[in-house]
């Protein structure tokens, strides 16, 4: 069984969970309403794409789209929710002093669909380095996920085997069953894909991947979300999207990474640059933006 949490236990014990199993599990970390709210808001999307993406990879009966934020205003309080937040800045702070989006896409798995390869997240970056996460995923379970419905599949301790080395066995995975508003949380580098769906009814999930800083996101969120679009967000969630740039920003530490005279906000939170020694402490932090 996948490591699982509810919304009142301690972060320290979910990612201690993750580090060890390589997923967990955080259920009723959302309100069904927003849940409920979420659906809807997707379903225009859903119904747009109309199968688009078919392809071996993808399912030829999964419907899928990366334009989340522009169907689903509702969606911005799961990217930036307080348990991915909190989870996130301890798998990937170590390594980064901002961590931004990778991806955001809306899945349906429509009945009769087969299950997906597994795979690695992490894949798409050509570097495998011991110890050191390059993202996190985070599937929200926007209806209730189960075994039968395409509940999506892990490979328990995948995320220990260098890819470049080793294939863990595919063959023992195990079902991320979980009640709506329910966060499956797991490594880039853990082993997992949709499940096949043998019921009657779609399966839907959000799944956002949030990268080290310093990489490219593998969907361009500049283009995806836009300034026009951006500036309604929070600056948390403009952050988020890498409408920051990746450092301190202190002359006396050195200057941003992506620095411009353009339309950047600086980092929203100082616990993205203190307390992990990435780019000095308290001394060095600069004003919210906002405060």
């Amino acid at each position: 069984m996948i490591p699982t949490f509810g919304n009142t236990a301690t972060v320290s014990e979910v990612v201690a969970a993750l580090r060890s199993f390589g997923a967990a599990i955080v259920t009723n970390a959302a309100n069904s309403d927003l849940m409920q709210v979420v659906a809807a808001e997707l379903r225009s999307g859903f119904d747009e794409c109309a199968l688009e993406e078919q392809s071996a990879f993808d399912g030829g009966r999964t419907n899928r789209f990366n334009q989340v934020l522009r169907a689903s205003p509702g969606a911005a309080k799961l990217i930036e929710h307080e348990w991915v937040v909190a989870v996130a800045d301890e798998i990937l702070l170590p390594h980064c002093a901002n961590y931004t989006v990778g991806s955001m896409t809306a899945i349906e798995i429509l009945p009769g669909e087969d299950g997906q390869a597994l795979h690695r997240d992490d894949t798409i970056y050509p570097i495998d380095l011991a110890g050191m996460e390059l993202q996190i995923g985070v599937m929200w379970a926007i209806n209730d996920f189960t075994a039968e419905n395409g509940a999506t599949r892990v490979v328990p301790g995948s995320h220990r085997y260098l890819r470049s080395w080793h294939l863990p066995s595919l063959g023992e995975w195990l079902p991320a069953e979980m009640p709506n508003g329910s966060a499956l949380f797991y490594l880039g580098s853990t082993w997992h894909g949709g499940g096949p769906n043998h019921s009657r009814s779609s399966r839907i999930g959000l799944i956002n991947t949030y990268c080290l800083g310093w990489l490219r996101q593998e969907s361009n969120q500049y283009f995806e979300n836009p300034p026009s679009i951006a500036k309604q967000f929070s600056p948390s969630l403009r952050a988020l999207l890498g409408y920051t740039p990746h450092g301190s920003g202190d002359d006396e530490i050195g200057t941003f990474v992506g620095e411009c005279d353009g339309w950047l906000d600086k980092p929203p939170r100082a616990a993205w640059r203190d307390e992990r020694g990435q780019v000095g402490g308290e001394d060095n932090v600069t004003e919210q933006v906002g405060s």
